[in-house]
Order: structure tokens, then C-alpha cells, then sequence
């Protein structure tokens, strides 16, 4: 009897061996809910961080319209043709009160756009702002005016001292509009230096009033004047010729437009010096005969500073539906400079 028995446990325990076990529940035998017994076995549901919730109000709402609705209050371009400052009082020039007002009305009244820095509102405007090269162009019309006005209207004769006043307004339009305040290292921005000659500039004038600075009205004066300004304008209707080239052999032409505002910008900046110009030298005009000629020089400039097409264009010069916005506005900077070489070829006699 133990023998059967014996041998009848151990198969039993062979035969387990081979067989699944059940799945046991390990709250069966108590009389508590498993709900209650392990609240934790749930999984739980993620809640979204009040954190993460800003960072995309952020990122996706309030910094895109930051920047978007900064560009759009700032971008300006200032091609008022009828631009006058207040009648400059006897002594002063309209040449040089002009040049002052035009750099207050950049720099004091409107935002300096080409030095403008990713943190600030504008700064959209770097990227695809029309302004900036508009800025940019003007101002290095205006430097080329004070440039010259220091080495010939400014002095008696070519060996004579220059003007103090006069070489710190110079040097102070020279900057490189794109000047910040770090460049890398610590500077004074182009806009500081652009308001330090503008003071310079009315520092001069009042000089000039008062009998101790010279602005020599002469006929030699202004032909070399007019000759710097007409290089200017010829390396420029160079670029826009070359760009119309160049930007045909890709397939959307990003530089047309910057090189087209910074074309306007110098055209517009030298209308308005160059009819500043011809109340000072008015006699001079007059005696040599020019004066028609000048006034239908301004005229081809007053027509490249106002062009303002909604997208600048420059497809073939010959075709049929779309524009070439740089061949136009090249066309009258072409002719203005053909008439100041006019002028200067009748000045120099």
C-alpha cells in the first residue's frame, strides 16, 4: 500500500512538470477590492506642463508677431521728392542745411535700418527690407557730397587748411552704414557718427553766417563736384547692368531688389543735393548758360528715385509681359549722368 502510493505521487509530480500552471490573482482570497488595494496599478494620464503651454504661445504667437508687426511699423522709405527744409537764413547754404536735414530726417526721425540687430523689433528688415538699401544708397550719395564739398567748397584754393568742421562731417558719413555699437569690439555706431555729422554740418553753417567758415561759389567748384557725383552714378548703372545679367541665370534673383533700392536710394539722395546745389550755385548756372540743362537732369534722377514697383523684376529687356525694373531705372541714371557730363564739359570752358 505505501509502494502504490509512493509511486502514484511521483508521477503526480512528473505529469506537473509538463503542465501549465493557471494564472493566479493575487488579490483572490481577500475580501478588498483590487481598486482599493492598489490605487498605483492604474497607468495615469500626462498632464501638459503650464510650461510647455507658454513656450508655444511663445514660439508659434507672440515672438513671430514680434518681429512681423516691428518690421511693418519700421520699414519707411523716404522718397518725398518734394523734400525742403526751412529757408536757410543770409550767409548759410541750402547745400549744407539740406545734407543735415536729410541725415535728422534717417537717423533722429526714422529708424536706421541697416544696423539693426536680431533682438530688436525691426530686424526683419536686414533680411528682405527694402529700407535698408535704401539707407544705404542715400547716405553714400550724401558722403560723396561732403566729401567734396571739404576738399573744394569749404577751402579757398586746393593748398589751403579744410575745414574742421567740415572733415568731421566727413569722417562721420564714411562709416559703414552696417555699423553697430560691437564690431566686434566696442565702436560708436554708424548712426552716432551719422548725428555727429550732421552737428558738425549746422556747426559749420552757423560758421559761415557769422563770416568765419568760406563756401566758395565758383564755376571750377562745381564742375568737380559734379564730376564725383556723375562716377558715382556711372559705377552704379554699371552694377545694375552686370545684375541684369547675372541674375537671369538663376532662378529667382534675390539681389535685384536690394541692388534696385540702393540705385533709388542714391539717385533720390542726389536729386535732392544736387537741386539744393543750384540755389547755390544759381549764378553760376545762369552766366554759363546750363540752366535748362540742369533742370532736365534733375528730371531723370527725380524719375530712378521715384520708381516704386510692388515687386522688382528683372527678366529679359525684351519681353513681352514681365518688366525689367533695373534696365529702367539704369536707363534714366544713364541719362542724368550723360547730361552732368554736359554740364561739366560747358563749366570747364
Amino acid at each position: 500500500m505505501d509502494i502504490g502510493q509512493s509511486m502514484r505521487l511521483l508521477g503526480a509530480k512528473v505529469r506537473g512538470l509538463f503542465t501549465a500552471k493557471p494564472k493566479t490573482d493575487p488579490f483572490s482570497g481577500s475580501d478588498v477590492p483590487p481598486a482599493q488595494l492598489a490605487p498605483d496599478a492604474e497607468p495615469k494620464k500626462k498632464k501638459k506642463s503650464w510650461k510647455t503651454i507658454l513656450v508655444l504661445v511663445l514660439v508659434l504667437g507672440i515672438i513671430p508677431a514680434y518681429y512681423f508687426l516691428g518690421a511693418v511699423f519700421t520699414h519707411r522709405i523716404n522718397d518725398q521728392l518734394n523734400y525742403k527744409v526751412p529757408a536757410p537764413s543770409n550767409g548759410k547754404s541750402t547745400t549744407v542745411e539740406v545734407i543735415a536735414g536729410l541725415i535728422d530726417r534717417e537717423v533722429n526721425k526714422t529708424k536706421w535700418a541697416p544696423n539693426v540687430q536680431p533682438f530688436e523689433p525691426a530686424a526683419m528688415l536686414r533680411f528682405g527690407g527694402n529700407m535698408v538699401n535704401f539707407q544705404s544708397g542715400l547716405i553714400r550719395a550724401l558722403s560723396t557730397t561732403v566729401y567734396e564739398m571739404e576738399n573744394r567748397l569749404a577751402r579757398t584754393r586746393g593748398t589751403s587748411q579744410a575745414d574742421v568742421d567740415m572733415a568731421a562731417a566727413r569722417q562721420g558719413l564714411s562709416r559703414s552704414p552696417e555699423t553697430w555699437i560691437l564690431d566686434p569690439l566696442p565702436t560708436s555706431s554708424a548712426d552716432h557718427e551719422y548725428r555727429k555729422a550732421r552737428e558738425a554740418l549746422i556747426r559749420y553753417n552757423n560758421r559761415l553766417a557769422s563770416g568765419q567758415a568760406v563756401f566758395e561759389v565758383r564755376a571750377d567748384n562745381l564742375q568737380g563736384v559734379l564730376d564725383h557725383i556723375a562716377l558715382d552714378l556711372g559705377g552704379v548703372s554699371d552694377s545694375l547692368d552686370k545684375q541684369m545679367d547675372d541674375g537671369r541665370k538663376v532662378f529667382i534673383d534675390r539681389r535685384a531688389d536690394k541692388l534696385f533700392y540702393y540705385a533709388k536710394g542714391e539717385a533720390y539722395g542726389y536729386f535732392i543735393v544736387l537741386r539744393a546745389l543750384r540755389e547755390d550755385y544759381g549764378s553760376v548756372l545762369q552766366q554759363r548758360g546750363v540752366d535748362k540743362l540742369y533742370s532736365e537732369m534733375l528730371t531723370e534722377l527725380a524719375m530712378a528715385a521715384q520708381m516704386r514697383p510692388p515687386i522688382v523684376q528683372n527678366a529679359a529687356p525684351d519681353a513681352l509681359l514681365i518688366p525689367n525694373h533695373l534696365a529702367m531705372e539704369g536707363f534714366y541714371i544713364l541719362r542724368a549722368r550723360a547730361k552732368l557730363r554736359e554740364i561739366t564739359a560747358v563749366l570747364q570752358n
